[in-house]
């Protein structure tokens, strides 16, 4: 996990929307000291959260609507079974060597990749990072380590990731290391599977231009299907999933040939 004197504005706020949505309610002065930063800096952050309707803000603090979390944003999604996308993106960006080129999508997940990979320090092999994801890039605003190449194309505002004829053409361009891809489901029949399909059809160009296919997605999407198909089970080459994981469908997963970590 990120220390938190390292965070930069963005991650904070996924940082305090997280503690929001796990223990109901926090304080300003908590954060402060949590976090290193000013009471103007907190402020700001809660009043940038309230406008996205993520949370809402009392005397000296803020704590959490009472609203499903179905249909929220990308910051508020991000935070769902976030323990599980923390050690997740860890594992995969352990994975990760210098001098490597790899692909981030737009999921939750790799942005907890990214966010994993924003401690990496600068070595004479630089990594490479591809992404069409906002989050991100806003993630890795201070990265230092590598080089950060945006895909260009038409703004998603749901997804908060770019898509269309331009990402594809600009990925076609490409060809790298590692594609660590996240999903909305995955299961035997139908794949790895998502709710749109214009994010489909960059995942898809993800896989094509990558020697290896990194799958990253916590335990409650195994056995699901979302909307449209991304690529079948057979492009992936590794799934890194939770320990809450169900057995069998891990072993049906091994038994195609792909490895499983589970963390």
């Amino acid at each position: 996990m990120i220390e938190s004197g390292s965070l930069n504005a963005y991650q904070r706020r996924l940082r305090i929307l997280q503690q929001i949505q796990e223990i109901g309610e926090v304080r300003i002065a908590d954060l402060m000291q949590q976090f290193g930063v000013s009471d103007t800096a907190i402020r700001r952050d809660l009043t940038i959260l309230e406008k996205n309707s993520q949370v809402r803000r009392i005397h000296g603090g803020a704590q959490a609507v009472g609203r499903s979390l179905a249909g929220f944003s990308f910051q508020t999604n991000a935070v769902r079974h976030y323990k599980e996308k923390c050690c997740i993106g860890q594992a995969a960006a352990a994975l990760v060597q210098p001098g490597e080129s790899i692909i981030l999508d737009s999921g939750t997940t790799t942005l907890e990749v990214a966010l994993a990979l924003s401690n990496a320090t600068t070595n004479t092999q630089p990594i490479t990072i591809v992404t069409n994801s906002l989050p991100v890039v806003l993630g890795l605003i201070d990265w230092s380590a590598g080089n950060l190449n945006v895909l260009g194309g038409i703004l998603l505002p749901e997804h908060q990731a770019t898509v269309g004829p331009q990402a594809i053409a600009n990925l076609k361009l490409l060809q790298v290391s590692k594609a660590i891809i996240g999903c909305d489901g995955l299961s035997i029949s139908h794949g790895l599977t998502t709710a749109h399909v214009l994010v489909a059809e960059v995942g898809r160009v993800m896989v094509e231009v990558a020697r290896q296919v990194i799958v990253v997605t916590d335990s409650s999407k195994l056995d699901q299907k979302g909307f449209t198909q991304i690529v079948p089970i057979d492009a992936v080459d590794m799934l890194i999933t939770d320990v809450n994981a169900p057995a069998e469908i891990v072993d049906e997963i091994r038994a195609l040939g792909i490895e499983v970590l589970t963390v």
